[in-house]
């Protein structure tokens, strides 16, 4: 329960601070992506800042959500952060949502209840041993890594696409290490800043910030939104079930109908990236675009 309560509020913050920031990002000028500088000039955006604040917030509570729960459960319970990003746009640009808005927030937060209960009873993440977390981290960030590389020199659809990717993936690497970070913190002062986890934190946490609002910056939201919304799960999983040693008891039935309900979760929270208003929607008035 603590588990839900907290990934909960998490998405609830995280959702909040996303539509705020990628509001102010898409402003910017797109000479400045992948650079710190682009941190530099958002820093001086009050309402930005006001985003980042709440996603603070989110931290707090992802940690806590983290610390009592596995990777995968917690990331699937925090991918309604999307719901409530696209309600905020939704009040923002006065339009209603499409039926098939509505249909998808109610598939995503169905399939987050389904993969919840089916997975309740799983062994979690006792089993990681800190070389498997950190192997995840190094993985995952790596592939961030790569995958913004390619993207800054692309143009067009490609660039949204690879900036996506690596945003989606820097937010799962800075989920592992929030969740080291998290446990590590359990044991007292000493032992925290004695721990890898702390730099990691710091590093994982920029980057993440940076690849985040670069991905924002390329002014396709009707792609870069539904990519970060299904790779982050997805990716989660992965590194969950194959990293960290979570397992569900669910026998082989039990596993497909899991498969299934992420395979359909994700597809609904794409969906629902596409075809709901954005920030930019709430500023023009243009009408919203739908897939």
């Amino acid at each position: 329960m603590v588990m839900i309560v907290t990934a909960l509020a998490a998405a609830v913050f995280y959702g909040i601070g996303a539509a705020v920031q990628q509001r102010q990002a898409g402003a910017e000028p797109r000479s400045l992506a992948g650079r710190p500088s682009l941190l530099v000039r958002l820093a001086h955006n009050p309402l930005w800042v006001a985003g980042f604040a709440v996603q603070a917030g989110g931290f707090a509570a992802h940690a806590l959500a983290l610390r009592s729960g596995p990777l995968t459960a917690v990331q699937m319970v925090m991918s309604a952060d999307l719901v409530v990003a696209v309600l905020m746009v939704r009040v923002w640009s006065g339009r209603p949502l499409s039926r098939a808005s509505w249909s998808a927030v109610l598939t995503v937060i169905a399939g987050i209840a389904l993969f919840v209960g089916l997975t309740s009873h799983g062994d979690g993440h006792p089993a990681a041993r800190p070389g498997h977390v950190l192997a995840a981290v190094i993985v995952t960030g790596v592939t961030a890594v790569l995958a913004a590389a390619f993207g800054l020199r692309a143009a067009g659809r490609n660039r949204a696409v690879l900036l996506a990717v690596a945003a989606g993936l820097a937010d799962t690497c800075s989920a592992v290490v929030t969740m080291a970070f998290a446990h590590v913190a359990s044991h007292g002062p000493v032992a925290l800043f004695s721990s890898w986890t702390v730099y990691a934190l710091v590093v994982c946490g920029v980057g993440n910030v940076l690849l985040t609002q670069t991905a924002y910056q390329t002014g396709r939201p009707m792609m870069t939104l539904p990519i970060i919304a299904a790779v982050t799960p997805a990716a989660s999983v992965a590194v969950g079930t194959g990293f960290l040693g979570e397992t569900f008891r669910t026998g082989i039935a039990g596993g497909v109908e899991v498969g299934i309900v992420v395979v359909i979760t994700i597809a609904a929270l794409a969906r629902l990236a596409r075809t709901a208003p954005h920030p930019e929607q709430a500023v023009t008035r243009e009408p919203a675009l739908v897939a």
